[in-house]
């Protein structure tokens, strides 16, 4: 079977509407790898949303223990999370499907998630 390198990728580029009140979940799977993810697993998010601030973003582990990368913040008014959170998964077999979570919490403002990778 063919083995990625530790340091390897893993992108979903699929666009996933975010709609007031509704929780959308993209997945990302992870194969190829051995052994658990590591300490400093990287999870880049390119979210575009006219007011960040409704969002509660988090990443799924293949067992469903939530990370979570960002909280609701009714005060940050500002567009769009494009971002790279670190996220110690080292208690998570790196091998399976992945999901970034994205919760919208309030009404007014829609958009989607344009992209996320995670580098395990």
């Amino acid at each position: 079977s063919l083995t990625a390198p530790a340091g390897a990728t893993f992108t979903n580029s699929a666009d996933y509407a975010i709609a007031d009140g509704a929780t959308v979940d993209s997945p990302v799977t992870v194969s190829g790898r051995t052994g658990n993810a590591p300490t400093t697993t990287q999870v880049a998010v390119d979210i575009r949303h006219t007011y960040r601030g409704d969002l509660q973003v988090d990443l799924v582990a293949p067992d469903g223990t939530l990370y979570r990368l960002k909280s609701i913040s009714s005060s940050d008014s500002a567009d769009d999370v494009i971002a790279t959170y670190t996220v110690n998964a080292s208690s998570e077999v790196a091998n399976g499907t992945w999901k970034l979570r994205v919760y919208d919490a309030y009404a007014g403002d829609t958009g989607y998630i344009n992209s996320w990778s995670i580098t395990v």
